[in-house]
């Protein structure tokens, strides 16, 4: 079996201890999809080679990334897939991607194993990170979409102070990716089973006050009588203001938001 040309280049253009990672992390994939897809037709083999390789395009500019800002060393990239623990957080990374075309799925495990090398090894969010990948692999998009609501609401403050005038802004902006959302209860079930949420009936928490408190102002309330605040507001009260994520919610929601916001959660207390 070949190594796709275009991840070949990849790891070429990114070079240094990132370009190796993928070089590294592509040889080991290879015999992982050839062993679990062993007894499988070879359009899905070839399916899951291609799935896989997309993916590690991702973790190749996220290695990256990490390497040139140096929240990451050269020795800890280079030496991650030498650790048992790391290795097959890999693994079943690159398994759960060859699954599926999806490439903001591809995107999310990306993230999560990226931002996993660089955490403390026995720290929340390494142990978090664990629970996350399969969990990607078991949820539909609008499921993933619907941690990213809930975290925006109940986890996400703005990165800068805002004032009055620029609030809406910053709220459209924020919200707006979620105005397609739906769901019933079978999926707040469904995130339950896979320990991503949990639904407290007798609870229910007013929108406003919690959008309140990430601004030092009062919100002014024709925010919420229009889209995308009347969509989310909808929404909460169908179910959400009811709504506690997990730890796994939690990171998955905020890479979810930062996905479709192109914004960088700063994560505080989880190392």
């Amino acid at each position: 079996m070949t190594e796709p040309l275009s991840l070949i280049a990849v790891a070429a253009a990114v070079g240094g201890a990132a370009g190796k990672f993928v070089e590294k992390a592509w040889e080991s994939g290879e015999k992982w999809i050839k062993t679990y897809f062993a007894d499988h037709r070879p359009k899905a083999i070839a399916q899951a080679n291609a799935n896989s390789a997309s993916f590690l395009q991702e973790l190749a500019q996220r290695i990256k990334a990490l390497e040139d800002g140096a929240s990451a060393s050269k020795p800890q990239i280079e030496s991650a897939q030498d650790h048992p623990e790391f290795s097959v957080a890999l693994q079943r990374a690159v398994l759960t991607a060859a699954q599926t075309e999806d490439p903001e799925k591809h995107q999310l495990l990306a993230r999560v194993l990226a931002d996993r090398l660089a955490a403390k090894p026995e720290g929340m969010r390494a142990m978090a990170a664990k629970l996350a990948i399969d969990a990607i692999g078991l949820m539909t998009p609008g499921q993933l979409r619907l941690l990213g609501l809930v975290a925006e609401i109940r986890y996400i403050r703005p990165m800068t102070p805002l004032q009055a005038d620029t609030f809406r802004e910053w709220f459209d902006r924020r919200f707006s990716p979620y105005v397609e959302v739906s769901f019933n209860n079978l999926d707040l079930l469904h995130l339950e089973a896979l320990s991503c949420l949990r639904s407290i009936p007798f609870i229910s928490r007013d929108l406003r006050t919690i959008l309140k408190e990430k601004v030092p102002f009062e919100i002014e309330p024709v925010i919420l009588e229009g889209p995308p605040g009347s969509i989310v507001m909808a929404l909460w009260n169908r179910g959400l203001q009811s709504v506690d994520l997990t730890s796994v919610g939690q990171l998955l929601g905020v890479y979810v938001s930062d996905l479709l916001t192109g914004t960088t959660t700063e994560f505080t207390g989880w190392n």
